[in-house]
């Protein structure tokens, strides 16, 4: 009696799984493509399954029944921190057939037997995903550590050029300060040059520098 009525009890649940998953399935199909950007949704499924109001183990079912029906197309798996991309194919709406077909029958059910065979190939396969997954991060660690180094050295070649133009700009204020210094003390002996050309006491004036020097030589070898 008992066993009857868990059987009874499973191919009720079984109804109701199959009623209930076209209807889940759809749902989740429409928020999807209501978040997807030109068809394709890339994001956390896990939160888009949420706001369809599915858990963890009816968002598989469902993902799986629209990818069977040809609704979706799953591009990238949201594993080891990466985001979930599925490409939407169709929006049409599913049927409790649709969703029956998918269910297995009991017969399949007694007759399939995982060998050490498909054991040992799936292992191999994850494997391999594993590694081409650490071989891609590998790559992508190696190419930012380059540009990083890159940029560095870029930004202590612009310090030291930029070091190098402050210390010549003050090089050249010296410089120039130097020459207007010079320029001053030319004008003012010029001015003492060309005023009276005897003192009081009649003897000529002397020169103060050899700026001055150089210009009166250069004035008076002109007039002759």
């Amino acid at each position: 009696m008992g066993r009857r009525r868990t059987q009874a009890g499973e191919r009720k649940g079984e109804g109701m799984a199959r009623t209930n998953l076209h209807e889940l399935a759809f749902r989740l199909l429409e928020t999807l493509n209501h978040v997807a950007s030109d068809g394709t949704f890339d994001g956390k499924l896990r939160e888009v399954a949420a706001d369809a109001g599915l858990n963890s183990v009816r968002s598989a079912e469902a993902i799986k029944l629209l990818e069977s029906l040809g609704r979706i197309e799953v591009l990238q798996r949201g594993r080891r921190g990466r985001n979930t991309v599925i490409a939407i194919r169709s929006i049409e709406p599913i049927t409790i057939q649709d969703a029956e077909s998918m269910l297995p029958s009991r017969t399949s059910n007694r007759s399939t037997r995982l060998t050490y065979d498909d054991l040992g190939q799936a292992v191999v396969e994850r494997l391999m995903s594993l590694a081409r997954d650490d071989a891609l991060r590998t790559a992508q660690v190696e190419v930012f550590a380059a540009e990083s180094s890159q940029s560095g050295a870029r930004v202590k070649e612009l310090e030291a050029a930029l070091e190098h133009a402050a210390e010549r700009e003050t090089e050249l204020r010296i410089r120039l300060k130097a020459a207007e210094e010079a320029l001053e003390r030319a004008e003012e002996n010029l001015r003492k040059a060309f005023g009276p050309a005897h003192s009081t006491e009649g003897r000529p004036r002397t020169m103060e520098d050899a700026d001055t020097r150089a210009v009166l030589d250069i004035l008076r070898s002109g007039r002759s």
